[in-house]
C-alpha cells in the first residue's frame, strides 16, 4: 500500500485526476478527505442517504470517506493507493502511515504563513516532503515561495504549475457534473499528473518486489 498525504490549498482536482487514472490501471484507490472544505465531496456522487463521514462511498471505482478509516477497512487497499487530504488541518491519522507528504501552496502570503506554522509545529518529524507551487505567473513567484517556505534543507523536489484558467474551469466542471474528465486541462498539469502516477506506481512495484523477496526467503527457510 502506498499512502500519500496532501496538505495545503487547491488539491482536490489533482487527487481526483490521479486517483481516477490509477483505477484505470486497476489499482484500488481510497481517498480520505479530512480537509473540511467539501471541494472533493462535491465532485463525488454520494447517492441517497449515504454519509461519507460514516461509510466509504464508491463512485466510478474511486472510494471516498471523510473520516480516518479503521484497519479492517484499509485491508481492501493493501495493494493500492490511499490519498489523505488534510487541507490545513493536519492531525494524527493512525493506523495510516504516510509514505510522503505533498505540500501544495500558491504564492499568496497567507497560504505560506499557514503552511509554515504546520511545518514548524508538527511536520518536521521523520517525513518525506514534496512541494508543489500552483498559480505562479512568473518565476519570481516561484522564488518567493522558495524563500518563504520553511522546508528542511530546501529540498530540490519542487514542482510548479502556472496560473491557467483551463485548470480552474475543468475543476469547476468536475464538481458541477460530478465527472472525472481532464482533456481540457493545461499541458503542465497533465505532465504533473503523469509524473505523479509514474512515481506512485514505481513505489508500488518496489513494494511488490520487496514482498516477493521476503516471501521467497520465508519459503526457503520453511524447507
Amino acid at each position: 500500500m502506498v499512502c500519500i498525504g496532501y496538505i495545503g490549498t487547491e488539491v482536490f482536482d489533482i487527487v481526483l485526476y490521479t486517483g481516477h487514472t490509477l483505477t484505470k490501471l486497476k489499482y484500488p484507490v481510497l481517498i480520505v478527505d479530512l480537509s473540511g472544505t467539501g471541494a472533493l465531496k462535491n465532485a463525488i456522487h454520494h447517492g441517497m442517504d449515504i454519509d461519507s463521514e460514516k461509510e466509504i462511498v464508491h463512485y466510478r471505482n474511486i472510494n471516498y470517506i471523510r473520516r480516518i478509516p479503521d484497519e479492517y477497512e484499509l485491508k481492501e487497499f493493501k495493494d493500492g493507493v490511499v490519498f489523505v487530504l488534510f487541507g490545513f488541518n493536519y492531525m494524527d491519522i493512525a493506523p495510516i502511515r504516510l509514505d510522503y507528504m505533498n505540500i501544495v501552496v500558491n504564492p499568496f502570503s497567507h497560504v505560506l504563513e499557514k503552511i509554515n506554522v504546520l511545518i514548524r509545529d508538527r511536520l518536521l518529524q521523520n517525513m518525506n516532503f514534496r512541494l508543489l507551487v500552483r498559480d505562479i505567473v512568473s518565476f519570481d513567484d516561484l522564488e518567493k515561495v522558495k524563500i518563504s517556505i520553511m522546508l528542511p534543507d530546501k529540498q530540490d523536489d519542487i514542482e510548479y504549475l502556472y496560473l491557467d484558467f483551463n485548470d480552474y474551469e475543468n475543476a469547476i466542471r468536475c464538481q458541477r457534473y460530478q465527472t472525472v474528465k481532464y482533456r481540457r486541462i493545461s499541458f503542465r498539469m497533465k505532465k504533473y499528473i503523469v509524473n505523479e502516477i509514474k512515481y506512485i506506481v514505481s513505489i508500488l512495484n518496489m513494494e511488490k518486489t520487496v514482498n516477493a523477496s521476503y516471501s521467497g526467503k520465508g519459503q526457503a527457510s520453511d524447507e
